[in-house]
C-alpha cells in the first residue's frame, strides 16, 4: 500500500508552495512592509520548503549537492542572480531616469496598470516567456550563445540551488528581454517583484531534486518533469522545453517533450571534463568547443592570444587562401608568368648567359636552351657566386644557404634569398590556415614543433648556412612564440642526446599541447623512449625548475633556457603517478591528452615509424601530411585534412614531369602540370626563384587528384629507391607494401627497415629492427613470406628467383637502438635532423653505415 509521502504528497508540493509564496507576498504587501522584505521573505519560504522536500523525498539520491557543488552554486546565486542583477536594475533605472528627464519622455497607456498585481505579474510571465523562449532556443542553435548557455547545462545533477548557474553575459541578455522593457513601460516595482517571485519559485522547482507529479500542470507551467529532459546529455532530448515559467510557447511551437514510462538519463555536457567551478566557468564561453571536446582549459591571457590568432586566421583566409583557391582554377596562367618572371629577373647572370636566357620567350624556348640540372651541374655557379660576390646564378644574392646532404652524406648548399623566405612564410601561412580551418582545436593549446637550427655554420665567405624553417621559427613575433613550447635556443644545442633530453624537459612540463610537428615520425618514438629512459631526472627537473645537463651546453644558451623554466610541483606529481602506474604502456595520450594535430611525413619509409605510433595517440588526433618538402623546394601544400592531398605550389615554383617508365628507359618527354594524369607516376623537376633550373629532384610522385584544376600529388619514393641486380627492377614501394603484409601476418611493429642489394652475392639483404625479441625464431618463415610476396608483386623478380639467377632474401634482425645509432651517423654526415628520412632500398656499395655489428647473432 502506497504511503502519503509517495502517492499524494508529490502532487501537492508544487501548487502548495507556489500558492503560499504568492499569498505571503500579497499579504506582506497589503500590510505595508517594504517591497524588498515582501519579496525575499516569500522567496525564503519557497527556498526553505524546497530544501526540506529535497531532503525528505528526493527524486534521485545521487543528485544531492555536495560541498563543492553547493559552494559554486551559492557563488552563482549570490554574485550573479542577486548582486549582478541588482546592479543591472540600478544601472537601468538610473539610465532610464536620466533619459526620460533629458528627452522629456513620458510613456503612458501601454501597460494595464489598473489590473491587480497578481494578474499583471502573470501577464508579464506570458509576454516575457515568449521572448525568453526564442532567446533560449537560439542559445541552443547559435554557437556563441550556446557557449554562454553551456554554463547552465554543465551540472551533472539537478537540485534547486543550481537554477542560478548562468554566465553574467547571458544574464545580461536575459535582463534586456525581461525586466528592461517593462521598466521602460513604467511597470510598478510591485508588479516587477511579483513577476520575479513567480519566475524564481518556479525556477526553484524546475531544478529541484524532489519527487514531484504535475499532471495537467505540465501543459501550463515549465515543470521539473519537463525541465529535467531539457538538461539531458542527449541533444535530441535537450533541444525541447525551452519556456521559462509557463510552457505554452513550447506547446504552440512544437517543442514540448515529455516521454512516458521512463526517466531522464545522464545530464550535463558531452565533454565530461568541462570545468564546474565558478571562476573557470567565467572563462569557458571564450574557449570554443570545450562543451563538446576534450580541450585544454586556458588562462585569460591564452584566450586573448587565441582571439588574436582567430583574427589572423580569418585574414589569412581572405588574403591568402581564397586568392590561392581562385588561382588554382587556372594554374598554368601562373606557371607561365612565373617562368617568364624568373627568366627575366635573372637574365644578366652567368648561368643565363651560358644558356642564352636572352632567347627564351616561353616554355618551349626554355627546354630547348636549358638542359636538366642537378646539384653537381649547378655547384660551380653557386661556389663562384659566393666567392666572387658576382651574379653567377641569382640576380639577388643569397642571405643564407640551406644545408643538406645526399644519401652519401655529401653537403649541399642551396641558396636562400629574401624572396625565398617570403615564399616559405606565405606557403606556411597557407598550410596553417588549412589546418586551422580543418581542426581549430589543434591551435587552442601549446604547439610543439621541431626544426633545425637557423644557423649551423658559416662558409669561408661569412655567409651562414643552416635551415630556412629554423630562421623563420627564430624570428617569429613574440605573440606567436608564446604559443610554442620549445624556445628556439634548444635547436642550437649541438649534442644530439642532450638536445633531446632538454626538448622533453620542456615538452613534458606542458600538459596542454594540442599540436605536434616534426618531419620524421621516428622523432616521436624517440621522445617516448627518452621519457622512459630518463623519467626520474625529468620529473625532478620539472618539480625543481631545473635542467639536467645544462652545464654541458654553451653558457649563453644555458642562461637563456634557465630563464624559461620554473618549478611545477603539480605537474611533476601528476607525471610521477602516471609513470608509476603504467610504466611500459605509456603513450602520447597519457602525457598530452588534448593533442589534436600531428604534422609529419606519412609516406615512403616514414610510414613505418608512423604506423607504430598511431595507437599511442589520442583517438581524435588528426595526422596531417607535411607535404612534398625538401631542402630544395616546398613542392606541395596539404590542402585537405581528410585525404592529405598535396596541391602543387604553382605560384612559387615551376614544375615539369616525366613519366617514370620513360625517364628510366632514357626517353623522357617533359610535361607541364596541366598535362599530367590522375593515378600516374612521374619524376619531378623544379625551377625555383632561388636559382634551381629544371632541377632533377630524383623523386617519384603520383598524381592523386585535383584541387580546383590544379593537380594534387603524393611522394612515392626516391628515384634511387629502385635496385636492379638481374633485371628485376625492384622498387621501394613494392618492398613497403610487402613489409606491411609481413607486419600483419607476424603481428609486430617495425622500428627500422633497410634493404640492400648485394651485387656480389646477387641477393637482397633485409635488415630489420623490431620491438620484440619473440620473432627471432620466425626469421626464416618471414624471409620466405617476403620472397613469395615480392614474386607476386614483381613478375621479373619471380622469374629471376625461379631461374635462381637471384638468390633468396637474406633476413637479419638488428639489436634495439640500431636505428637511433644510424640516425646519429647520418646527422654527423650533414643530414638535416628536421627533415631526416631514409631511402630504405639501396645497393649495398652505396650504403655507408656498417650494419653488420648490430645484427642479433
Amino acid at each position: 500500500m502506497k504511503s502519503f509521502k509517495t502517492s499524494i504528497l508529490p502532487w501537492l508540493i508544487y501548487p502548495m508552495t507556489m500558492g503560499v509564496s504568492v499569498f505571503l507576498y500579497l499579504m506582506f504587501l497589503k500590510e505595508g512592509f517594504y517591497l524588498l522584505f515582501c519579496t525575499y521573505a516569500s522567496l525564503s519560504f519557497a527556498a526553505i520548503s524546497v530544501t526540506f522536500f529535497e531532503y525528505y523525498t528526493p527524486y534521485k539520491k545521487e543528485w544531492s549537492g555536495n560541498g563543492k557543488d553547493i559552494k559554486n552554486d551559492m557563488l552563482f546565486m549570490v554574485l550573479i542572480q542577486l548582486l549582478f542583477t541588482k546592479f543591472l536594475v540600478f544601472l537601468t533605472a538610473l539610465l532610464l531616469q536620466k533619459t526620460i528627464i533629458h528627452l522629456h519622455l513620458e510613456i503612458q497607456g501601454l501597460w494595464p496598470h489598473y489590473l491587480p498585481v497578481l494578474v499583471q505579474g502573470i501577464l508579464m510571465v506570458i509576454i516575457i516567456d515568449f521572448f525568453r523562449y526564442w532567446l533560449h532556443r537560439a542559445s541552443h542553435n547559435i554557437s556563441y550563445l550556446w557557449s554562454l548557455h553551456a554554463v547552465h547545462h554543465s551540472p551533472k545533477k539537478l537540485y534547486w540551488l543550481n537554477v542560478g548557474r548562468f554566465h553574467p553575459i547571458e544574464r545580461s541578455l536575459q535582463f534586456l528581454i525581461d525586466s528592461f522593457p517593462f521598466m521602460l513601460l513604467g511597470v510598478s516595482p510591485e508588479v516587477l517583484a511579483m513577476y520575479f517571485l513567480l519566475f524564481a519559485v518556479n525556477g526553484f522547482f524546475q531544478h529541484c531534486n524532489i519527487n514531484l507529479k504535475y499532471g495537467l500542470l505540465n501543459y501550463i507551467v515549465s515543470s521539473a518533469e519537463l525541465h529535467r529532459w531539457h538538461h539531458s546529455k542527449k541533444i535530441e532530448e535537450s533541444n525541447a522545453n525551452y519556456s521559462n515559467t509557463t510552457i505554452v510557447w513550447d506547446i504552440l511551437f512544437g517543442t514540448w517533450f515529455l516521454p512516458k514510462g521512463r526517466q531522464v538519463g545522464e545530464l550535463g555536457l558531452i565533454n565530461a571534463e568541462y570545468p564546474l567551478d565558478f571562476s573557470s566557468q567565467m572563462k569557458t564561453p571564450f574557449i570554443s568547443g570545450i562543451d563538446k571536446k576534450r580541450i585544454p582549459f586556458l588562462s585569460f591571457k591564452e584566450i586573448s592570444i587565441n582571439a588574436f590568432l582567430s583574427i589572423r586566421m580569418m585574414l589569412l583566409g581572405i588574403f591568402i587562401y581564397q586568392p590561392f583557391k581562385r588561382a588554382a582554377k587556372n594554374p598554368m596562367v601562373y606557371q607561365r608568368k612565373l617562368l617568364v618572371d624568373i627568366i627575366t629577373k635573372n637574365r644578366n647572370t652567368t648561368f643565363a648567359r651560358d644558356y642564352q636566357f636572352s632567347k627564351i620567350k616561353d616554355y618551349k624556348d626554355y627546354i630547348f636552351h636549358v638542359p636538366v640540372q642537378t646539384y653537381e651541374t649547378l655547384k660551380s655557379y653557386i661556389d663562384e657566386q659566393e666567392n666572387s660576390k658576382t651574379t653567377c646564378l641569382n640576380s639577388e644574392f643569397p642571405v643564407m644557404y640551406n644545408q643538406t646532404s645526399g644519401t652519401t652524406g655529401t653537403p649541399k648548399y642551396i641558396p636562400v634569398l629574401k624572396s625565398t623566405l617570403k615564399d616559405i612564410k606565405r606557403n606556411q601561412n597557407l598550410f596553417s590556415y588549412v589546418q586551422y580551418k580543418t581542426i581549430q582545436e589543434g591551435f587552442y593549446g601549446k604547439l610543439l614543433g621541431l626544426v633545425s637550427p637557423a644557423v649551423e655554420g658559416y662558409l669561408s665567405t661569412g655567409t651562414p648556412y643552416g635551415s630556412a624553417s629554423g630562421s623563420i621559427y627564430k624570428n617569429m613575433p613574440k605573440i606567436a612564440q608564446s604559443k610554442y613550447v620549445l624556445p628556439y635556443e634548444i635547436f642550437e644545442i649541438s649534442d644530439y642526446t642532450i638536445k633531446y633530453y632538454i626538448i622533453m624537459r620542456f615538452a613534458l612540463a606542458e600538459k596542454n599541447i594540442t599540436y605536434l610537428g616534426s618531419a620524421n615520425p621516428s622523432t616521436f618514438s624517440r621522445m617516448l623512449e627518452i621519457i622512459l629512459g630518463h623519467k626520474d631526472d625529468l620529473i625532478g627537473d620539472i618539480k625543481n625548475g631545473t635542467i639536467k645537463y645544462i652545464k654541458d651546453i654553451d653558457p649563453g644558451l644555458a642562461e637563456k633556457l634557465l630563464k624559461k623554466v620554473k618549478p611545477a610541483n603539480a605537474r611533476a606529481d601528476e607525471l610521477s603517478a602516471l609513470i608509476n602506474n603504467k610504466e611500459h604502456n605509456l603513450s602520447f595520450t597519457d602525457f598530452w591528452p588534448y593533442l589534436k594535430i600531428i604534422t609529419t611525413w606519412t609516406g615512403g619509409s616514414c610510414g613505418i615509424s608512423l604506423n607504430r605510433l598511431r595507437n599511442k595517440m589520442p583517438k581524435d588526433t588528426t595526422i596531417f601530411e607535411l607535404g612534398y618538402l625538401s631542402t630544395e623546394v616546398r613542392g606541395t601544400i596539404t590542402i585537405d585534412g581528410e585525404t592529405n592531398a598535396g596541391v602543387l605550389t604553382f605560384q612559387t615554383n615551376f614544375f615539369e614531369f616525366v613519366e617514370k617508365e620513360k625517364w628510366e628507359n632514357g626517353k623522357p618527354e617533359f610535361l607541364t602540370l596541366d598535362q599530367i594524369k590522375n593515378g600516374s607516376e612521374y619524376y619531378i623537376f623544379v625551377t625555383t626563384k632561388a636559382g634551381l633550373y629544371r632541377y632533377h629532384m630524383n623523386d617519384i610522385i603520383q598524381v592523386t587528384g585535383t584541387f580546383e584544376n590544379t593537380p594534387t600529388i603524393q611522394f612515392i619514393q626516391k628515384g634511387k629507391g629502385v635496385v636492379n641486380l638481374t633485371g628485376e627492377k625492384l622498387y621501394e614501394s613494392q618492398l613497403l607494401y610487402t613489409l606491411s603484409l609481413v607486419e600483419k601476418k607476424f603481428s609486430f611493429n617495425p622500428v627500422f627497415y633497410q634493404i640492400l642489394g648485394n651485387e656480389d652475392s646477387i641477393q637482397y639483404e633485409l635488415y630489420m629492427e623490431i620491438d620484440s625479441d619473440d620473432l627471432v625464431s620466425n626469421k626464416n618463415d618471414m624471409a620466405d613470406f617476403i620472397d613469395e610476396s615480392l614474386s607476386d608483386l614483381n613478375i621479373e623478380y619471380k622469374t629471376k628467383r625461379q631461374s635462381e639467377r637471384l638468390k633468396p632474401i637474406q633476413l637479419h634482425l638488428l639489436k634495439k637502438g640500431t636505428y637511433e645509432t644510424y640516425k646519429a651517423f647520418c646527422l654527423s654526415k650533414g643530414q638535416k635532423e628536421g627533415q631526416f628520412k631514409t631511402v630504405i632500398l639501396l645497393l649495398k656499395k652505396d650504403f655507408l653505415f656498417d650494419l653488420a655489428e648490430h645484427i642479433i647473432s
